[in-house]
């Protein structure tokens, strides 16, 4: 079990809060998705967070994650259940 942060960070987002993002493109280091429920925000899973077969991922596929925190670039992101 995860424990959420007390508050949002600056994406409104909570530490540990689970959300459903859709594949957008695979790069050399991991998936970039989009959070639709957030403002369609750029989140980025890498691929040792990851549990999907990288063969089964195509774009619009959707993921169950959790949110780790955020970089300049982008929303981090586990694969809920890794």
């Amino acid at each position: 079990m995860y424990l959420l942060s007390d508050q949002p960070d600056m994406t409104g987002l909570f530490i540990n809060q689970n959300t459903k993002v859709r594949v957008q493109k695979l790069t050399e280091e991991g998936i970039e998705v989009i959070i639709h429920a957030r403002g369609d925000k750029l989140g980025f899973i890498p691929y040792c967070n990851l549990l999907t077969n990288i063969n089964q991922l195509f774009k619009g596929k959707s993921l169950y994650v959790r949110y780790l925190g955020y970089n300049e670039r982008y929303l981090l992101l586990t694969e809920e259940g890794a």
